[in-house]
């Protein structure tokens, strides 16, 4: 198993890989043409934010802050959700912010 999602690294989009809404769904295509589906509300809107320029933990605050949530509540579940685009090859974990 891969180690998680670190919080102070920032995702960013592998390169070939887009998003987009299909329908009632949201479809992720990696760069081979496969989809990942089923993306709730909160999982599209932390995923167009995995653009490479904020940390995990930025984008976090951004969303939890948006919706009035707990930002160590979101920062967990994100964190797993990171985690599983990383181990899926859609994102990269970036050490800096860029």
């Amino acid at each position: 198993m891969s180690p998680a999602f670190a919080a102070d690294h920032a995702p960013r989009w592998r390169e070939g890989v887009s998003g987009q809404p299909f329908g009632a769904d949201y479809i992720i295509l990696d760069a081979e043409g496969r989809t990942l589906r089923g993306l709730n509300g909160t999982a599209i809107e932390i995923w167009k934010l995995c653009d490479g320029t904020r940390t995990a933990r930025a984008l976090v605050e951004q969303v939890a802050q948006r919706r009035g949530w707990d930002v160590e509540q979101v920062l967990t579940d994100t964190l797993k959700f990171l985690t599983d685009l990383a181990r899926l090859g859609l994102i990269d974990e970036l050490e800096e912010a860029r």
